[in-house]
């Protein structure tokens, strides 16, 4: 092997395992930026410029051929596929093609795909960005980088790994795995424990094992992607709630940008395209994404996260992290597909029947039938679609809506609280929270089924109507208890699908007041829900 790809697989080597150069930082005692001790030597490497209408990175390039071999795919006709389970029924639309598409990528075009889509985004909103390594990096592991960094000559070999024994268990560690913990600065300390308290718990919803405060931190702890995806998703939220006035506006997006530079180094290898750790760094990084909404491409770049998923077969019966991670990506992707008025991307089914659940799994499962009610709602404006199958498919899903209710156990069923002086809906407390909200995305997904079910005469109008305000009801009732940080995203959705089928002022200014206390208690903005509210509100007068 010549010196000079050496030094190339060194230099990639030494990013992928978090040996990055340190940063100018900003010391509370002198406001001047001051120049840490400098790094070990890392040869320059050529600058990617960015992407511009006239010149094109070469992830750009590499995404462009892949669109155009798979062109044509959008052009097969795919028909209604209709599943049953053993007691439940369940409709499923029309493949789009970009689902179809997905299930010809390979992990590794799957994960570069999903790179060029937020490395050409970033590009654009900063002209400053470029994938190529730069010398502008947080100072994760600042003080465990050795002066002289020795490499083993086993970590310039691409498919790299090592055969370690931890408490009498043999386990393989690939090369871009660190061998230790990573020690992070005070600062750091404090954002990791944010994410772990407050952030996961997004992520962890209806998921009994809380797998990303408690298993994909501990993967963190050995992974510098990961780790920096946690710390801009963290040090965001942090930003916005105002929890720390010290921050530097600019240490979210830092820590973005560097995740992006490592996983454009680790993605070299065959095994970190397969890994838990690039499925955890995906789903954080489009919740920093989600935060960040006005100013990123979030709904976008969900289908890069739904590509890596399928070039895994991760499903929503994966188990483990695999599964939560499905779940996350779930709820973030019907969210967006409600919005842009499009089916959800992934077009898996459950095997298990609805009798077959645990009640922990009921609460994912009332999640899925949330994303089947949106699919409904998607395609139930399409002309093509004739009154007939608007009505059997609309029906099929309501059924299938009662299926669930009817295995509901004893914990789902509403314990005693007061009642609040002049309400305009009774409160309704469901323990644990994740039940409550689960009750709620029931009620949404009846709202949007309803909604677009046709009408025959008056009686059918009044039914309609009982079924709408009961819905409206029990949304806000159980807003009215729920205060559970982890549930509140879902919940303000949940509140804006009751929002669009309430007429009377006070019951608006209601639904209002509770998206603002979902706000206030897990700093995520939710000003844009009230906005749009307000729009459709408008329409009817």
């Amino acid at each position: 092997m010549s010196s000079k790809t050496q030094e190339v697989r060194r230099t990639s080597e030494n990013v992928v395992r978090g040996v990055t150069p340190r940063r100018r930082t900003q010391s509370s005692s002198n406001p001047e930026a001051r120049l840490e001790e400098d790094p070990p030597h890392i040869p320059p490497q050529p600058e990617i410029p960015p992407p511009s209408t006239t010149e094109t990175s070469i992830w750009t390039q590499q995404a462009e051929v892949v669109e155009s071999a798979y062109s044509h795919i959008a052009d097969i006709q795919v028909p209604h596929i209709h599943h049953r389970l053993e007691d439940e029924q369940q409709v499923h639309f029309a493949y789009s093609p970009d689902t179809i598409a997905s299930d010809l990528l390979t992990a590794d075009l799957a994960s570069t795909r999903w790179l060029d889509l937020l490395a050409y985004d970033a590009a654009q909103a900063d002209k400053t960005f470029s994938l190529a390594p730069t010398r502008c990096c947080s100072p994760v592991l600042a003080e465990q980088i050795p002066d002289n960094p020795v490499i083993p000559d086993a970590l310039l070999q691409p498919e790299a790994s090592r055969v370690i024994e931890t408490n009498g268990s043999v386990v393989e560690q690939h090369s871009w795995q660190l061998s230790h913990d990573i020690l992070l600065q005070s600062n750091e300390v404090s954002l990791f424990r944010a994410f772990v308290e407050h952030a996961a718990s997004w992520l962890d919803l209806c998921d009994s094992q809380k797998h990303f405060s408690t298993y994909a931190t501990r993967l963190a702890l050995r992974n510098v992607g990961l780790m920096k995806a946690i710390l801009a998703l963290a040090s965001r939220h942090t930003l916005g709630i105002g929890r720390d006035p010290n921050t530097d506006v600019s240490v979210p997006i830092q820590y973005y940008y560097e995740t992006l530079h490592y996983v454009q180094e680790a993605l070299h290898y065959a095994t970190y395209t397969c890994s838990e750790e690039l499925l955890a760094t995906s789903i954080i990084i489009s919740t920093y994404e989600m935060l960040d909404d006005a100013n990123s491409n979030w709904q976008r770049h969900l289908k890069g996260v739904f590509w890596i998923q399928r070039s895994q077969d991760v499903n929503g019966q994966s188990g483990g992290l695999r599964q939560a991670v499905w779940w996350a990506w779930l709820r973030q992707d019907l969210w967006a597909a409600f919005r842009e008025k499009r089916a959800c991307f992934s077009f898996w089914r459950p095997v298990k029947a609805v009798s077959e659940l645990t009640q922990d799994e009921l609460a994912n499962r009332a999640i899925y039938l949330l994303s089947q009610a949106v699919n409904f709602f998607a395609h139930s404006e399409s002309a093509s679609m004739t009154t007939s199958q608007k009505s059997q498919a609309g029906e099929t899903i309501l059924e299938a809506l009662e299926q669930w209710r009817a295995c509901l156990g004893p914990a789902f069923r509403p314990l005693p609280t007061t009642e609040p002086w002049r309400s305009e809906f009774k409160p309704i407390w469901i323990h644990p929270p994740h039940y409550a909200v689960a009750v709620q995305a029931y009620h949404f997904a009846t709202i949007l089924v309803t909604l677009q079910l046709p009408t025959a005469g008056f009686q059918s109008y009044l039914q309609t109507q009982r079924i709408l305000s009961e819905a409206v009801s029990a949304i806000c009732g159980i807003a009215m208890e729920l205060k559970d940080e982890g549930c509140q995203i879902l919940c303000a959705q949940c509140l804006f699908g009751a929002g669009l089928c309430t007429q009377d002022v006070k019951s608006r200014e209601t639904i209002v007041a509770l998206i603002e206390d979902c706000e206030s208690r897990t700093g995520w903005p939710m000003s844009t829900l009230i906005t749009d509210l307000s729009v459709e509100w408008a329409k009817l007068t």
